[in-house]
Parts: structure tokens; C-alpha cells; sequence
């Protein structure tokens, strides 16, 4: 099995001039922890998650943008790779997400 027979090909996504506050009540309706943040071409940027939000409200201004407080250092992986693989890599990091980028689109 490959991280494409199971990964969401349509992401929910934010964009670096999206609001703290925005993408915090975005996060909260559709119940999800971590977003991409894409630039207008779908060029992934960095990764906003809840943490990254908590930290962004308790030391900013609700004004700030995803830009300011994303996670501009992005592990992913590809759409061919083995699920057993892309699994290893998330639980070594302890993360709740991994972008998949396909670099022939």
C-alpha cells in the first residue's frame, strides 16, 4: 500500500495572508488540527497547526497572519511512497500530519 491509496486529495488549505483569528475559527468548524498553507499557485509554504496558533494568540496580536507564525520547515513525502514508510516518519517526528507533494503537478 502507498501513501496515495489513503491521503486526502483535497486538502483544506490556508493562505500566509489568512488571519490568526480566521484560520483559528476555520480550524475549529471543520474539526481538524493541522492545515497547509499554500501560496495562489497551491505551492505548499509551511504548515499551521493548532500549537502553532495557541502560541501565535497568546504572543500576538489577533491580527497577525498565518505567515507570521506557520511552520516554514516541512517534512513530506510523495504519493508513491510506501504507507509503512510515511508512517515510520511521523511517529520518529511525532507528528499529526504529512503533507504529500506531487512535484509532477
Amino acid at each position: 500500500m502507498i501513501v496515495a491509496d489513503i491521503m486526502n486529495s483535497e486538502p483544506y488549505v490556508l493562505h500566509p495572508e489568512d488571519t490568526i483569528l480566521t484560520s483559528s475559527n476555520f480550524m475549529k468548524e471543520e474539526r481538524v488540527r493541522n492545515l497547509p498553507v499554500v501560496d495562489k499557485n497551491g505551492k505548499l509554504l509551511g504548515m499551521m497547526t493548532l500549537r502553532e496558533i495557541i502560541e501565535a494568540l497568546y504572543s500576538n496580536s489577533p491580527k497577525a497572519t498565518v505567515k507570521d507564525a506557520m511552520l516554514r520547515e516541512i517534512v513530506t513525502v510523495r504519493p508513491e511512497t510506501p504507507l509503512k514508510g510515511a508512517i515510520e516518519v511521523m511517529l520518529m517526528n511525532r507528528f499529526g500530519c504529512l503533507p504529500v507533494i506531487d512535484n509532477e503537478k
